[in-house]
């Protein structure tokens, strides 16, 4: 039986909901646990560092040959347009996806987008 290695952290644990960025494939986890399920389906994970997203918008790094989450990254803030941007291009997407609008987004806080985007995502 093949086992999923757990998704530790360097330095300190990012608030969850996380978002990672698997070269256009966008995955979701609620928990370390969540994420250590949905990881491991993806074929074409290969050993490399992958952008991720806490709920505070703030960057992290993924590294899958360690499977660790360190906040040590080259873009520590995203904006609610990158953010928006990254769900709508990415690659997994299913026949009827749901875009999200990036209309008024100054009267859009960082955490409901976070937050909306992370729903859209859990229902694939």
């Amino acid at each position: 039986m093949d086992k999923t290695p757990p998704v530790q952290f360097l330095f300190r644990k990012p608030k969850y909901p996380v978002i990672v960025d698997i070269d256009g494939v966008v995955v979701c986890g609620r928990s370390a646990i969540t994420l250590a399920k949905r990881l491991p389906k993806l074929i074409n994970l290969q050993e490399k560092s992958y952008n991720a997203i806490d709920s505070n918008g703030e960057g992290w790094s993924f590294y899958s040959d360690k499977w660790v989450l360190s906040p040590l990254c080259t873009k520590k803030r995203w904006t609610k347009l990158e953010i928006i941007r990254l769900y709508n291009n990415r690659k997994n997407k299913t026949s009827n996806h749901d875009t999200y609008s990036a209309k008024s987004l100054s009267s859009k806080r960082l955490d409901r987008v976070l937050i909306d985007i992370f729903e859209l995502l859990n229902k694939t």
